[in-house]
């Protein structure tokens, strides 16, 4: 009898937990279709805006690293005497005003908007994995979620079924046809079912939670859409090896090599010599020994470097160029390595949980219905026992459980293999 109560409020609190729930979809306005979870996920990411802003900057940037040192002005007294401090008592006494340019070596400065343009390129393709990687998670969640909600309508469904077969067993209990042990039997299938939608909805509240995490606790909380998704079909391996090898992320370490390769070649630079022009006008006053104006100067210079001396400087910063490319070149081969398992894992599992939805629909499913009826029917005229009837029920259960879950986990799959060859726009 305690038992009995206990599994009546167990039961009273789900149904107000499913209520409440049924009220805030309600609340919520229409319902989620995965293509609107999608669009919200994108819009909402904060590192898909952050990675753009880099890459923006990045652009920017390429522009100011091409461009020559600012001028350097200037301004001074050259000469100038000290016991009267007048301007025109020495000839040399000189007002000067001059400008300084320094122009860097060899190609300096086309190298670095070559390097800035390059991490810029590998920025926009980080942001296009990172789209990807949103679109790939979102359908994920949401999947989850359908799942989860149509396991607990599923659960649901068998659980009217169940109450009904105890009231089978306890007709056939009052008029001896059954043993009470069948009763105590689907009461107790009866009070699991109970505990199996307690769990079924506390994973619904989780993975609703996940999902909100990507696109809001309000949209998160809004009824997803009945029809099962659609996703983009999947190429052929030939066209999706081909599609692997445009991946963003193996554009973004390219550009890395490429970005590592410039850096090579501003090293280079270093053993060419810099130089710098100074380029200075001096104003004079007073007047020569014959009474004319003295004449102002006007002077230039150029200094050169000379790298002459490169073993600890210039050797030693190509060399560790040299090794940090080398190290790029490594990074994008083992990425290369990781896509393409990635690929033919994800392949593998999309074709084998393939055979199996069919095997499901097709066959199982009706077999495990047939099964469940020949044994209800064998049950009522005393051809069979309760125990082969409750093993057809739980397996019929089991069995579309089953088969919602291999559904979703071969879209989950088709979605990991479209984050990797991508899809038509």
């Amino acid at each position: 009898m305690l038992c009995e109560r206990f599994n009546k409020l167990r039961l009273l609190a789900s149904t107000l937990v499913f209520l409440k729930s049924s009220l805030v979809f309600a609340g919520s306005g229409m319902s989620l279709s995965l293509t609107e979870a999608e669009t919200l996920a994108i819009e909402q990411d904060p590192r898909l805006s952050e990675i753009r802003l880099k890459s923006e900057a990045l652009q920017e940037g390429a522009v100011a690293a091409g461009t020559l040192p600012d001028p350097k002005l200037k301004f001074g007294l050259m000469n100038f005497p000290t016991d009267t401090f007048e301007l025109d008592q020495e000839p040399m006494t000189q007002i000067q005003l001059g400008v300084v340019q320094m122009f860097p070596g060899g190609d300096t400065l086309e190298l670095k908007t070559g390097r800035m343009a390059d991490n810029a390129k590998g920025e926009s393709a980080r942001a296009a994995a990172q789209q990807r990687n949103i679109i790939q998670q979102v359908r994920m969640g949401w999947l989850d979620v359908y799942y989860w909600q149509r396991a607990a309508k599923v659960v649901a469904e068998n659980r009217k079924l169940f109450k009904q077969l105890v009231k089978v067993t306890e007709s056939s209990y009052a008029v001896g046809r059954s043993k009470q042990q069948d009763v105590l039997r689907a009461e107790l299938e009866l009070g699991l079912l109970d505990d199996r939608e307690t769990q079924v909805t506390t994973m619904v509240e989780m993975q609703r939670a996940n999902l909100a995490k990507l696109i809001g606790q309000q949209a998160a909380s809004r009824p997803l859409t009945r029809t099962f998704p659609t996703l983009p079909e999947i190429p052929n391996p030939q066209t999706s090896k081909q599609r692997l090898a445009q991946h963003p992320l193996l554009e973004y370490e390219q550009s890395r090599v490429n970005a590592s390769q410039k850096d090579v070649d501003i090293a280079r630079q270093a053993y060419k010599p810099a130089w710098l022009l100074d380029v200075t006008y001096g104003y004079r006053d007073g007047y020569n020994p014959d009474g004319s104006d003295r004449a102002d100067f006007l002077s230039a210079m150029v200094m050169v470097d000379m790298p002459f001396f490169t073993g600890n400087r210039q050797d030693r910063n190509l060399s560790a160029n040299k090794l940090k490319h080398q190290a790029s070149l490594y990074a994008r081969e083992d990425r290369v390595r990781e896509l393409n398992k990635a690929w033919q894992a994800s392949h593998a599992e999309w074709l084998r949980l393939g055979e199996r939805v069919r095997l499901f629909e097709k066959s199982l499913l009706a077999m495990a219905r047939e099964n469940t009826k020949a044994s209800m029917h064998a049950y009522q005229n005393d051809q069979g026992d309760f125990s082969s009837l409750m093993r057809a029920r739980i397996m019929e259960f089991e069995t579309e459980l089953k088969a919602l879950r291999m559904k979703v986990d071969h879209a989950k799959s088709q979605a990991k293999l479209l984050y990797l060859v991508g899809e038509d726009k």
